[in-house]
């Protein structure tokens, strides 16, 4: 995921503009993907969207009426241009170009979720409603200068904790294995008895960032924030080796 296209086009979902950037840059990533993607997806929250919206307003009477009963649509350069929404999306997206109009955080965690997507152009419909994705991924944000990727997590001891929570665990599931959860539990208790904060939004993007499924990630931040919560530092005396291996943490 982490060498995808990624692209957001920070203008007011009304405009008409902000549906012809996304679809020049859909076009631009397609005839960039390698293999070359004839597979572009608009996707939205719900099918009505695609009726009496500014959005069917751009697209035109015709198209968005075509799209809404599920009429692919021919695009330049050989590509095609499909509707879904997160209900009809599926996985049929394997080399697809997303432009995910009206765009939230949980529309762009579920793409995040997708193997194979070769690039996403959202378009939210309010300014800060996807700021931790862009956080996450530092897209090209249309008319921006792009500055260089910082690090989510910006303790290095927090991350080689984290990436002992990555090898222990089956992170190719929504839900943590019991298992996985309470060996989480044990390494953030170990930190936060150590003295290091804890911030489970940036926990959650690195786990995705590092390949975890969303709802698996999602789950690990819940358990950093139950964690961070605490009214005073865990005791580790029931834990195995803690001390060990903060250690081994800390290089």
């Amino acid at each position: 995921m982490a060498d995808m296209f990624r692209v957001v086009i920070p203008v007011d979902s009304m405009d008409i503009t902000s549906w012809q950037l996304a679809a020049a840059y859909a076009l631009k990533m397609a005839s960039e993907a390698s293999p070359r993607a004839t597979d572009v997806v608009l996707l939205t929250h719900t099918k009505h969207q695609l009726d009496h919206t500014s959005l069917a307003g751009h697209l035109g009477p015709g198209a968005s009426k075509a799209l809404s009963k599920g009429t692919t649509l021919n695009l330049d350069g050989g590509a095609t241009l499909r509707h879904a929404t997160l209900r009809t999306l599926g996985y049929s997206t394997r080399n697809s170009i997303v432009i995910a109009f009206y765009a939230d955080e949980g529309m762009l965690e579920t793409l995040d979720g997708l193997k194979g997507l070769a690039g996403i152009v959202a378009v939210p419909e309010f300014d800060g409603d996807i700021d931790q994705w862009i956080k996450r991924w530092n897209p090209v944000v249309h008319g921006a200068k792009r500055e260089a990727t910082k690090p989510l997590i910006d303790d290095p001891v927090i991350e080689r904790a984290l990436k002992s929570i990555t090898q222990m665990s089956n992170t190719a599931y929504d839900v943590l294995h019991p298992r996985d959860k309470e060996f989480a539990d044990g390494v953030f208790r170990i930190l936060r008895a150590k003295g290091h904060a804890l911030d489970p939004a940036a926990i959650k993007s690195w786990a995705i960032r590092q390949g975890w499924k969303p709802g698996g990630a999602d789950e690990l931040s819940k358990v950093a924030a139950k964690i961070a919560k605490l009214k005073n530092k865990p005791s580790l005396g029931a834990l195995h080796d803690p001390h060990g291996r903060y250690e081994r943490w800390k290089g």
